[in-house]
C-alpha cells in the first residue's frame, strides 16, 4: 500500500535522490577502483607469481568479465524485483570476501576461482547494477545530470590507481588484496544501507517534484495510482525491449565501446613498461590523468545530454575516441600517450555516463535493471575478446600497432549504431476477438 504523499512540512530539505548519488559516487570508488582500474596493476604481478604469460592474465581476467552474460539478467530481474539495497547487502560481502579468499590461493585456477565466485560476481551484484537503477529511478528530467555527477566515481576510482600500484609494490599483490577486501567490507556496507528503490514507494516524486504542486497524473504516480506510460515516460519489458531493432543497436554501440576501454585499460601497463620502455608510475599516472579530465567530461556531457540529443553527443565522443586511439597507434614515448590521454579521457567520462540515462530515456525505468541485465551477455562477449586480443597480438607481435587501430576503427562502428538507435514504440496488440462484419 502506498504511503501517504509528505506535506510541505514533512519534504526533506534535500531530495533524497542526492543522498542516493552521493552514495553511488562512493560506491562507484570501491567497485571500479578496485575491480576494474586498479586490477589492470596486478596483471604483471600476477603473471610473474603464477609462471603464466601476461596475454593468459589478460584472458582469464577477460573471461571474468564473461561471468555476467550468465548472470545479468537474473541480477537485473532480481535488483527490479527486491530493489538495490537487499541486492547490495548480498553483493558487498561477497565481493570483500572474493577479495580475501583470492589472496590465500596457491595456485592461479584456485585464484580464479575466488576471484569469479567473490570479487566478480559481488561487485556487479553489489554495486554496479542496483545503484544505477537507484538513480535511474529517482531522476527523470535532470537525469543526465545526475548520472554525470555519479560517475565522477569512476573518475576518483581511475586517481586511486596509483595508491593500488602502490599497495602492490609495498605489500605484494596478496597484501593488497587484503586490505582492499577489507575496505569493501568498512566502506560497501553502510552505503547499502542508504539505498533505496524508487521515490514512489516513499509518497515522493523523482527529481524531488513536490507532489502537492505537481500536475495531476505525476501526483498520482507518487500515490501509486497512475502507470508510467501514461505519466508520458517509457515503459518497456526486457522482452519488449529485445523485439526491438533500438535495443539492439543501441546494446552493440555501448557494449563497444565499454569493451573498447576495458581493453585499453588493461593492457595500459604493458604498454607503457614492455613496448614504450616507461615505468609503472608512469602507467598509473594515466589513470590519474583520466581521473582527472574525465570528471568534467562525465558532468558537462551529461548535463548537456538533458538539453541536447544524447545520441548525437555520444556520436562525436565516439569519433574523438577513435581518432586518439589511431593517433596512439604511433606513439612512440610515454609522453606522447599521455598527451591523447587527456581528450581520450574527457569523452570516456561522457560515454561512461551518457548510455545509463538514454537507455532509461528509451525503455523507462521500471524495469531499467532488467533491460540493463539483458544487454549483459553482448556487453561481455566483447569484454572477453577486445582486451584479450590486443594483449595476444602484442605477444605475438611486440607492438600495440594494429590493436590501436582496428580499435579506432570499431569507435566509428560504434557511433554509427548509436545514431541509429531512436526511441522505439510498442507494437499494437492485436484484438482477441474479431469484431462482427456488418
Amino acid at each position: 500500500m502506498a504511503k501517504a504523499v509528505p506535506t510541505r512540512r514533512d519534504r526533506p530539505r534535500i531530495f533524497y535522490g542526492w543522498w542516493i548519488v552521493l552514495g553511488g559516487i562512493a560506491g562507484m570508488v570501491i567497485s571500479v577502483g578496485f575491480n576494474h582500474h586498479g586490477l589492470n596493476a596486478f596483471t604483471l604481478p600476477l603473471a610473474d607469481s603464477f609462471g603464466i604469460s601476461l596475454a593468459t592474465i589478460v584472458g582469464a581476467l577477460s573471461l571474468a568479465r564473461f561471468e555476467t552474460a550468465f548472470i545479468g539478467p537474473v541480477e537485473g530481474y532480481l535488483v527490479d524485483r527486491f530493489g538495490p539495497r537487499a541486492m547490495m547487502f548480498v553483493g558487498v560481502p561477497l565481493m570483500g570476501g572474493g577479495f580475501l579468499a583470492a589472496s590465500f590461493a596457491p595456485n592461479f585456477p584456485v585464484f580464479l576461482a575466488c576471484f569469479f565466485l567473490g570479487t566478480v560476481l559481488g561487485s556487479s551484484l553489489g554495486f554496479g547494477s542496483p545503484i544505477s537503477t537507484a538513480v535511474a529511478n529517482w531522476w527523470r528530467r535532470k537525469r543526465g545530470r545526475a548520472f554525470g555527477i555519479l560517475w565522477i566515481g569512476t573518475s576518483l576510482a581511475s586517481v586511486i590507481v596509483p595508491l593500488v600500484n602502490w599497495m602492490v609494490e609495498t605489500l605484494g599483490w596478496r597484501g593488497a588484496f587484503r586490505v582492499i577486501g577489507l575496505i569493501v567490507f568498512v566502506v560497501g556496507l553502510p552505503l547499502a544501507a542508504i539505498m533505496r528503490h524508487r521515490p514512489e514507494q516513499y509518497g515522493m516524486l523523482p527529481d524531488g517534484d513536490d507532489p502537492a504542486t505537481a500536475p495531476a497524473k505525476d501526483a498520482a504516480r507518487a500515490n501509486g495510482s497512475e502507470s508510467a506510460e501514461a505519466a508520458g515516460e517509457a515503459d518497456f519489458t526486457a522482452w519488449e525491449a529485445l523485439r526491438t531493432p533500438t535495443f539492439w543497436y543501441f546494446a552493440i554501440s555501448v557494449s563497444i565501446r565499454t569493451a573498447l576501454t576495458t581493453a585499453m585499460g588493461m593492457n595500459a601497463f604493458p604498454l607503457v613498461e614492455k613496448e614504450l620502455h616507461g615505468t609503472a608510475a608512469q602507467a598509473g599516472f594515466l589513470f590519474v590523468v583520466q581521473g582527472v579530465f574525465s570528471a568534467p567530461g562525465r558532468v558537462f556531457l551529461s548535463w548537456i545530454g538533458d538539453s541536447i540529443s544524447k545520441q548525437k553527443i555520444m556520436a562525436g565522443s565516439l569519433a574523438v575516441m577513435g581518432v586518439c586511439l589511431a593517433v596512439m597507434a604511433f606513439a612512440t614515448s610515454v609522453a606522447q600517450i599521455t598527451l591523447l590521454w587527456v581528450p581520450y579521457s574527457i569523452v570516456w567520462g561522457g560515454l561512461s555516463s551518457l548510455p545509463n540515462s538514454l537507455r532509461a530515456d528509451l525503455f523507462g525505468r521500471r524495469n531499467f535493471a532488467s533491460i540493463q541485465g539483458a544487454m549483459s551477455p553482448i556487453s561481455s562477449l566483447f569484454n572477453l575478446v577486445l582486451p584479450f586480443f590486443a594483449a595476444a597480438v602484442f605477444v605475438r607481435a611486440g607492438t600495440y600497432r594494429v590493436p590501436l587501430l582496428v580499435f579506432g576503427v570499431l569507435c566509428f562502428v560504434s557511433m554509427w549504431l548509436i545514431l541509429m538507435a531512436n526511441p522505439p514504440t510498442k507494437k499494437a496488440q492485436a484484438p482477441l476477438v474479431k469484431a462482427a462484419e456488418p
